[in-house]
């Protein structure tokens, strides 16, 4: 393969694209998509979250609480007992103007520098925040000490919780369940560019002008591939922007977007491979956009209302589900490395196979072209 070919095939289908007014739209869906969802999981959230923080050495972990909610306002405590009162004790019921409360202690920058585990003392109101947001901010305080004292939890985070809510609750894991829908939506359009993008060298009959050229079969579909990766990466770094989506366990959330685009790139690669015409392979995808989607919405919150019926049997057989799976586990943080890897063998096990395929159709269709 030639680096030269493969982006000057790049380039050129970049060029049709974008003239292609019904094909840049399509492309575009997930942008709007994101702002929709982005919209509906504001109305869900509801008003900006009060914090009440009592920091009289202004340590920069208040800053670190106050970024881990997309909205937040501010009210300095004038002392611990402030907020002690405000909440009250773990485990009470009662109506409270704030969602979360924190007393830092005077020194305890200096402390924890010295090594002597101070205590932060965190009040959560169960009625907006759920617990897996109580154990994400609890983890993050800690990360936060260690970042000064590497060995052993270098402080102690003393939780009370006000309202216990219900866990899993579907208004705590809305914002991860919606950014986890449209990143599964983004991962799919791959099926529709790269088989368009080959179809549309057969119907032209340009690909065997094509192979008649210093490109071969290989920077062809390589330069159709990276053009596919690319629209990818781009519109999957927008809708994280717009929704705001870099939280939980990113390193797992980046490798599960890494191996969904494979997946998806395969597949697409396969479907240009096995149709020639537009038609054809636009009614294949209309199927398998079929598979992406209802898989993705049994995931989460809808799971867990639904989990003992029977249908969701025939659910899980479906491979996209355990991608959808996946990222939602990453994007909450919420389950064991042994899960993660579960999900993780399926969606990479699948993705070798349709690679197998593709790989043999890919042979097939170059020792057709090449006898013409």
């Amino acid at each position: 393969m030639h680096l030269r070919s493969i982006l000057a095939i790049a380039r050129k289908d970049l060029i049709d694209t974008v003239q292609n007014k019904a094909a840049l739209v399509v492309l575009l869906l997930p942008i709007f998509m994101a702002v929709l969802f982005s919209f509906i999981n504001s109305l869900i959230s509801g008003a900006p979250t009060r914090l009440l923080i009592y920091n009289p050495a202004h340590s920069p972990v208040e800053r670190l609480v106050s970024a881990a909610f997309s909205g937040s306002t501010i009210t300095h405590a004038a002392s611990a007992a402030e907020v002690e009162t405000a909440f009250g004790p773990d485990g009470t019921h009662k109506q409270s103007a704030y969602a979360l409360g924190l007393i830092v202690p005077p020194n305890f920058e200096s402390d924890l520098r010295a090594g002597r585990h101070p205590q932060l003392q965190l009040f959560i109101n169960g009625d907006n925040l759920g617990t897996s947001q109580r154990a994400l901010l609890t983890q993050a305080l800690i990360d936060y000490g260690r970042q000064v004292v590497n060995p052993e939890p270098p402080l102690a985070v003393l939780t009370s919780t006000i309202n216990p809510p219900q866990p899993n609750t579907f208004s705590e894991n809305s914002k991860a369940f919606f950014i986890m829908y449209v990143l599964v939506m983004t991962i799919m359009n791959a099926t529709g560019i790269v088989p368009g993008l080959i179809i549309e060298e057969k119907e032209k009959k340009t690909l065997r002008m094509l192979l008649v050229s210093p490109l071969s079969f290989g920077d062809i579909i390589a330069g159709k591939l990276l053009l596919g990766l690319a629209y990818q990466v781009l519109l999957l770094t927008i809708v994280f922007l717009i929704m705001q989506g870099f939280t939980g366990n990113l390193p797992w959330l980046l490798l599960f977007l890494l191996i969904g685009a494979c997946l998806t790139n395969a597949l697409g690669l396969l479907l240009g491979c096995l149709f020639n015409t537009v038609s054809a392979a636009g009614a294949a995808q209309g199927i398998i956009t079929f598979f992406f989607i209802v898989p993705a919405l049994f995931v989460g919150p809808l799971e867990q209302l639904v989990g003992g019926q029977s249908f969701m049997t025939i659910i899980k057989a479906i491979p996209i589900y355990y991608l959808a799976d996946g990222i939602y586990k990453a994007l909450t943080s919420q389950a064991p490395a042994s899960l993660m890897l579960t999900d993780m063998g399926i969606v990479g096990g699948t993705t070798l196979l349709f690679c197998l395929l593709a790989v043999w159709s890919l042979r097939r269709q170059a020792m057709v072209v090449s006898s013409i």
